[in-house]
């Protein structure tokens, strides 16, 4: 039985046989997957003239992706993907695949794979085999994941009830917070197959626990159940938060945010976001194109900032390359640092938050190193950015450019603005 519709459900002589059908009879609804960009065409579940200008391997457009072609099951089996996370030029997928006797939790990635950012090396690294699936056993349920330029971090929630980080890929610059290094294979890397952030532990408080992971392009940032927020890796620019110009292995407590609870963090190249409980925003990390909201360009934020705006209560925010988002809680969105940051073509710098036109009503904002996602309340998906010819901006282009937020072609019932991930050069979206 064929399970990428929408709504379709996993056959009743399956669940019937393997002793399942009273537990998922109204559970086992599978997921469907749609992205874009690099690597994704291996996946599509339907065949496409390749446009001029795109890579092969690429889709220019939101390609419907075929899940167990993925997760390597059979087609009778039911996917149900529990969070996405895209990076530099790699994604994962969680997710549960019930079929037969068993259910299973399975982490399924797909793009580059040098570093082990998949969760474990490749059967073959031959450039002609880059963008075949590397599939993971997880103990436990992946809720959340992020993917940095060649690390991923995800957290888990164990059959206990407790919640961890699991870390995989390079740790060169310690940014996978595993102080004891050991290179694989034969490239003399410090990459790493899936590990338990441990070091963790030893700086949580009694009950604390790790909510949300985030990844630059080398470092790591762990908000925690407490509202506290840790950071490990690349710290030159001030990454982490420490007032230093200084790398870590183990996560360290970002300095000046005692007493204030962060409710969300936000982090894809060298710098974080982090919006307080209170509506408070705060900044740290590299600030030389004018993203950090200021009025004015920084070399580089080392202990965090507080960013004032006028324009509401902030809702969300979402930290790029060159640039930052706002989401407000009237749905508006504002931008701010260098790039095609929405404002159209002649305005490509501005050092002040900037409000977009032809957005409303915004749920949603993603940010990635070049470009932007904002999805609202219908349900549409806005892009806009720096093309390449991955054809990362969804609208069919190469290399274009798009200055103002453009709609994307995506069925409005396909999209679902908790479980979207905007990595470099790959999008992807469940519902």
């Amino acid at each position: 039985m064929w399970l990428l519709a929408r709504g379709a459900f996993c056959s009743r002589s399956v669940l019937v046989r393997s002793g399942m059908l009273r537990s998922l009879h109204a559970h086992a609804r599978a997921s469907v997957a749609v992205a874009w960009g690099a690597f994704v065409d291996r996946y599509a579940n339907c065949s496409a003239k390749q446009r001029s200008g795109i890579e092969l391997h690429a889709r220019a457009r939101p390609t419907r992706l075929a899940l167990d072609r993925l997760f390597g099951c059979p087609p009778d089996a039911c996917v149900r993907v529990r969070a996405v996370g895209a990076g530099m030029r790699h994604a994962l997928v969680a997710g549960e695949v019930l079929g037969g006797a068993s259910a299973r939790t399975v982490l399924a990635g797909f793009g580059l794979n040098s570093s082990w950012q998949l969760g474990k090396p490749s059967v073959d690294d031959s450039i002609d085999r880059i963008g075949e699936p590397v599939v993971c056993a997880v103990d436990g349920t992946v809720t959340q994941i992020a993917c940095g330029r060649e690390h991923s971090a995800m957290v888990v929630r164990r059959h206990d009830g407790i919640r961890r980080v699991l870390v995989c890929g390079n740790n060169a610059y310690g940014q996978l917070g595993l102080a004891a290094e050991r290179s694989g294979g034969d490239h003399g890397l410090p990459r790493h197959g899936i590990n338990e952030l441990t070091a963790l532990s030893d700086v949580l408080g009694g009950g604390e626990e790790p909510v949300k992971v985030q990844c630059g392009l080398d470092h790591t940032v762990v908000l925690t159940s407490r509202g506290r927020v840790f950071a490990m890796g690349w710290g030159d620019d001030g990454q982490l938060g420490t007032g230093l110009q200084t790398s870590s292995k183990c996560p360290v407590l970002v300095a000046g945010l005692e007493g204030t609870p962060i409710a969300d963090i936000s982090s894809t190249t060298d710098f974080t976001l982090a919006l307080a409980v209170d509506g408070r925003l705060f900044y740290w990390g590299n600030a030389e194109y004018g993203q950090c909201m200021v009025g004015r360009k920084i070399d580089r934020v080392l202990a965090r900032m507080n960013v004032s705006f006028g324009g509401g209560r902030i809702k969300a925010v979402a930290a790029g390359g060159c640039h930052s988002l706002l989401l407000t809680e009237a749905g508006q969105v504002y931008a701010c640092g260098y790039g095609a940051l929405g404002l159209g073509p002649d305005k490509l710098a501005a050092l002040e938050p900037t409000l977009i036109g032809g957005l409303d009503g915004v749920e949603a904002i993603l940010a990635s190193t070049d470009r932007c996602l904002a999805i609202d309340n219908e349900r549409r998906v806005y892009s806009w950015g720096l093309g390449n010819s991955a054809g990362r901006l969804g609208n069919g282009s190469a290399a274009a450019n798009v200055f103002s937020p453009e709609a994307l072609s995506i069925d409005p019932a396909l999209v679902s603005p908790s479980m979207t991930a905007l990595g470099n050069d790959i999008a992807i979206m469940v519902s």
